[in-house]
C-alpha cells in the first residue's frame, strides 16, 4: 500500500493511461495476492477524472472517491500518511509531494466524507483491496494505492 514491499522496484514507473471503466473491467485475482503479481499492481497508472468526495482516515491516509463522468462510475484511491512511509518506500519524495500538493490545493479533509468536485489528473499504482464496502469501491476491489502524483485541473478554488 505504500510501495515499501520487496517488489516495489518492479513497478513500471512510466504512467500508462487508463480510466475507471477500464480498471473496473479487470478480473480480480482468485485470491488477493500477498505480493505484487498482476499487471495492474506492477504499473503506475494515470487517470483524468473528478474527485467526488474525500475524507481523512484515522491512520492519516486520505481516501479519495473518484468519479468518471462519461461512465458514471466510481473508484477509490488513497494518499498515504507520510509518517507511514518507510525509508524503503519507492520514490518516497513523489508520494510526499503528491500529498503536499493535494493538501495545499484542496485542504486536509475532515474524518467524515466531504464533497469536493475537483477535476484532476493523477497517477497511482494498482492495488487489489479485499474490502469492497468503502463508499465508491469497485466490485473487483481495484483501486489506486498509493497515489503517486496529483495535478489539479479545476476546483478547490482553481478555475
Amino acid at each position: 500500500m505504500t510501495l515499501s514491499d520487496a517488489l516495489a522496484s518492479k513497478v513500471n514507473w512510466t504512467p500508462a493511461p487508463t480510466s475507471i471503466p477500464a480498471v473496473a473491467a479487470l478480473t480480480m485475482p482468485h485470491r488477493y495476492p500477498s505480493v505484487r503479481q498482476t499487471r495492474f499492481e506492477l504499473q503506475r497508472w494515470e487517470l483524468t477524472l473528478v474527485i467526488e468526495r474525500y475524507r481523512l482516515q484515522s491512520n492519516g491516509e486520505i481516501v479519495l472517491e473518484l468519479y468518471d463522468i462519461p461512465s458514471s462510475m466510481y473508484m477509490n484511491a488513497y494518499i498515504p500518511n507520510p509518517q507511514c512511509l518507510t525509508a524503503d518506500t519507492r520514490d518516497r519524495k513523489a508520494l510526499v509531494a503528491a500529498r503536499r500538493v493535494f493538501v495545499r490545493d484542496c485542504k486536509l479533509p475532515p474524518t467524515y466524507w466531504w464533497p469536493l468536485g475537483a477535476s484532476v489528473r493523477m497517477t497511482g499504482v494498482g492495488y487489489w483491496n479485499p474490502v469492497k464496502t468503502t463508499l465508491g469501491a469497485l466490485g473487483n476491489g481495484a483501486e489506486l494505492r498509493p497515489v503517486t502524483g496529483f495535478k489539479l485541473i479545476n476546483g478547490c478554488g482553481l478555475g
